[in-house]
């Protein structure tokens, strides 16, 4: 057998096999380490303390190091912020405090903007391999096609700064752009002489009929972006290189979400050639780095670098090859073994294993997704706010984290803002606050009592539903079933279900409690996220929660611009929360990603953001 040549998915196959081999002893480790019965027991919690207490340190010395590592010219082009994200390492938990402005997200307005590399000795060349999922139902980013896959054959309005870490927000198809003065109104103007891969000319009339099919579809047809774009009253065409966005309110987050990720751009050719809907184009055209060349469906994509690219320095390298790799394991075997050079999240034993190599490199950076458990508001016992409460104080986020972190990806003890965010409170803060801090001595008196008064002293009967992935069911779930019975009395029967069949059960409402749930948003700043996930009537609500106090609290930081003022609601909403649970919010999780020493570009050592490269532009190999 291994004197021919074996392809790529049977090299995958053996080594997922032993990776996954590692990961089931790894996981009877865990197992031994943690007892069920001592799950909750006081001597667990201090030793979680301790190791919590470990990588908690507070200091501001590194921006001296991240102002040495970013060029002065990309400096002097960025528009710093109060507080950028925190960074997370092995070692500590770092705050940045820099300038104040007046917008979370700091943007480069700059006319000729162009992304490049920051290394000075760019080599051109050769093929990108990326390990990731590239099973794709369709090419339609607005009715839920995987952007990941194909990212790189699009441009969007604006996109995230690789430059400096995804930090900033730079221009992509616009060139520069006015703000009328009461922040209603924005004026892009767009690049000249872009073209898509089709050789059809880019113009405003593109930019209008996408952003009106995606805030306005036609029957049919679903968005994704129709709730986050709700303040766009009117996109209209100024001339052939000017579009006009109208606001119905003014909007402090606009310019990240015309960055956000199922905001590409398509031909409105194309669009009125299928009446709207790309679901049935495999690859609609685009006007992006890249371009599509080939696929072998659940082997691999191949894209060709797009040689009438705007930008006429990139991309540096001549194709990307997307490598299909569906679970966390596989996705860190590929790149251990030389199939792939790069994963953006992988398992926490190949992302050891990787952190040993001299010739890797590892990271770990916050993502906008994290671990919950959705409890039915409209079924008893979640009905009643002093039981999810109880929830929300007695199970140790601590030990659950440390519980899967093993097996399945990081996470961190937050509170409903992910650490990425601006908005969120730090680490120190959040670790002495009940429900979150580690030790859970009076946290489960508190609890107790809720449920006593709720009627429930003895506990009740209920059920939860968990993905059949392994992490999951066999990890996360049971520890929090068993910290629930520990702690409160709580009985939860576990049903098995198909992952993909888990976001239909949540809409439907037909659970009890589910543990596939997942609250993300789309941008840095928190309002689109709770409005969706927790308004009243939100689209994302599964939980059906409804509290007209935190409703109220929505309307105003809807349009509220200055930031002491969003900063002090969003902190009032995080009480709110932490008061009247909507659910049980374990923490929001990191992403792991190994790669290559040779990767260059993709500044991977420093973002602050764990999220899929929109594109590979910059990359470069140094080999």
């Amino acid at each position: 057998m291994f004197g021919r040549k074996v392809s790529f998915r049977t090299w995958l196959v053996l080594a997922s096999v032993l990776a996954v081999m590692t990961a089931l002893a790894c996981t009877k480790e865990v197992i031994k380490e943690v007892p069920v019965e001592k799950i909750v027991t006081q001597d667990v919690i201090k030793e979680v303390v301790v190791e919590v207490e470990k990588v908690v340190e507070v200091t501001r010395e590194v921006v001296k190091e991240v102002v040495k590592e970013v060029p002065v010219e990309v400096i002097k082009e960025v528009v710093v912020i109060k507080e950028v994200p925190k960074v997370i390492t092995e070692q500590k938990v770092v705050v940045r405090e820099v300038a104040v402005v007046v917008t979370a997200v700091p943007v480069v307005g700059t006319a000729g903007f162009a992304l490049k590399a920051l290394e000075g000795n760019v080599k051109y060349g050769g093929i990108f391999r990326e390990a990731i999922p590239v099973t794709m139902k369709s090419g339609d980013f607005i009715q839920g096609g995987p952007m990941h896959v194909i990212s790189p054959l699009y441009n969007k309005m604006l996109q995230r700064n690789v430059m400096d870490g995804l930090r900033s927000i730079v221009p992509d198809l616009t060139e520069a752009w006015d703000v009328s003065s009461d922040g209603t109104s924005y004026t892009f103007q767009l690049r000249q002489g872009v073209t898509f891969h089709d050789g059809t000319p880019f113009n405003a009339d593109d930019v209008v009929a996408n952003y009106n099919r995606m805030r306005n579809p036609p029957s049919g047809i679903t968005s994704i972006m129709v709730d986050t774009l709700a303040m766009v009253g009117t996109v209209e065409k100024v001339d052939d290189h000017t579009v006009r966005f109208g606001l119905t309110a003014p909007t402090p987050y606009f310019l990240e979400l015309v960055s956000a990720g199922g905001s590409v751009i398509y031909s409105d050719e194309e669009l009125a050639a299928n009446n709207s809907d790309l679901r049935t184009v495999e690859v609609p055209v685009g006007t992006g780095p890249f371009s599509f060349a080939d696929h072998t469906p659940l082997e691999r994509w191949k894209l060709a670098a797009n040689a009438d690219y705007y930008n006429p320095a990139l991309p540096y390298v001549d194709a990307a090859h997307v490598l299909h790799a569906v679970t966390w394991a596989e996705r860190g075997t590929a790149v251990l073994v030389g199939q792939a050079d790069y994963a953006f999240n992988v398992s926490r034993g190949t992302w050891n294993e990787a952190n040993k190599r001299a010739e890797l490199s590892v990271g770990e950076t916050f993502s906008m997704g994290g671990h919950n458990v959705a409890l039915n508001n409209e079924v008893a016992p979640f009905d009643d706010p002093r039981v999810r409460k109880a929830i929300h104080l007695a199970v140790s986020r601590q030990t659950q984290i440390t519980g899967f972190r093993a097996v399945w990806e990081p996470a961190f003890v937050t509170r409903w803002v992910p650490f990425a965010s601006p908005y969120t409170n730090s680490a120190a803060h959040i670790l002495t606050l009940p429900g979150y801090r580690a030790d859970k001595t009076e946290d489960i008196a508190e609890a107790k009592r809720l449920m006593a008064e709720a009627g429930y002293a003895d506990g009740f009967k209920t059920e939860i539903t968990t993905w059949n992935g392994a992490p999951t069911a066999e990890i996360a779930t049971p520890l929090f079933v068993n910290m629930l019975k520990e702690a409160l009395n709580i009985d939860a029967k576990i049903l098995v279900i198909e992952r993909f069949t888990d976001a239909a059960i949540l809409q439907a409402g037909d659970y009890q409690m589910n543990r596939g749930y997942m609250l993300a948003g789309s941008v840095l700043d928190p309002y689109l996220m709770w409005k969706s996930h927790i308004g009243t009537g939100g689209s994302q609500n599964v939980s059906n929660y409804s509290n007209p106090e935190f409703d109220a609290l929505l309307a105003k930081l809807e349009s509220e611009l200055d930031p002491a003022v969003r900063q002090d609601l969003v902190n009032q909403g995080m009480d709110m929360l932490d008061e009247n649970p909507p659910f049980y919010h374990i923490g929001f999780s990191g992403w792991s990603p190994i790669w290559y020493n040779y990767v260059k570009g993709l500044n991977l050592g420093t973002r602050s953001l764990g999220t899929n490269t929109d594109s590979w532009e910059t990359a470069w190999l140094d080999k």
